[in-house]
């Protein structure tokens, strides 16, 4: 104990701790700018932001193994042979989950090979990143509540009932599909809705239902894992 006090003593006079808090700093920027521009341009129906916090710990993560083999070129093979053993070994089916193993791995290795100072500075990060991402609303998707999805029949001229009751209930919409199914019977939508603060999502289906004689009209919420 009194020889790893005087070793963080005389890094701490030293100055030479500056370098790696730097480079762990801008990973975690540079991260939060990956994961923001993932999340602007993404256009799928399955976004996550498990995912988003995983692209900003991974830089985390990447920079201790740097610092890491900045110390010992062993590092290196030492965490190759931690991650191939959790690659075949472990289910993962979270990316969040794998980013984590990742991180003890380097962290591990880090110490394993003698460098304190990384292994100490990128415990202290990793540790408060994956705190404030969990906190914070960061690349929470609140420009729509949920998914609209509802069959309309192709004998039905609905077009402008259809956009004066979503023109009603929603703030913003996006189209995703529209198909024809039941042999071009029957038309499909999908559609990315933000409802205004005070319209009500059974409501909204209800109406579908009754006005424009929707069938499998239903409305799943997002954040609240809801269905309507």
């Amino acid at each position: 104990m009194p020889d790893l006090l005087g070793e963080v003593t005389g890094y701490a006079a030293s100055g030479v701790w500056l370098p790696p808090i730097k480079g762990l700093l801008a990973a975690f920027v540079f991260g939060q700018m990956l994961a923001w521009t993932y999340e602007l341009t993404y256009r799928g129906l399955s976004y996550s932001r498990g995912f988003a916090h995983s692209v900003t710990l991974a830089c985390v993560a990447s920079t201790i193994l740097v610092l890491s083999l900045s110390h010992s070129v062993i590092a290196g093979i030492g965490l190759l042979g931690v991650l191939s053993m959790v690659r075949f070994r472990v289910n993962l089916k979270a990316s969040r989950d794998l980013v984590f193993i990742m991180g003890a791995a380097t962290i591990g290795v880090a110490a394993g090979v003698g460098a304190l100072l990384p292994a100490t500075a990128g415990t202290v990060s990793f540790c408060a990143v994956a705190i404030y991402l969990h906190g914070g609303s960061f690349a929470s998707r609140a420009r729509y509540d949920g998914v609209l999805r509802f069959r309309l029949s192709t004998d039905d001229d609905s077009g402008l009932k259809l956009k004066a009751l979503l023109d009603e209930f929603c703030h913003r919409r996006m189209l995703l599909s529209i198909g024809e199914v039941a042999q071009g019977s029957v038309v499909e939508h999908a559609y990315q809705v933000k409802l205004w603060k005070t319209a009500s999502a059974e409501e909204l289906v209800s109406r579908l239902r009754s006005e424009l004689h929707a069938v499998n009209a239903r409305l799943l919420l997002q954040e609240a894992t809801l269905e309507y």
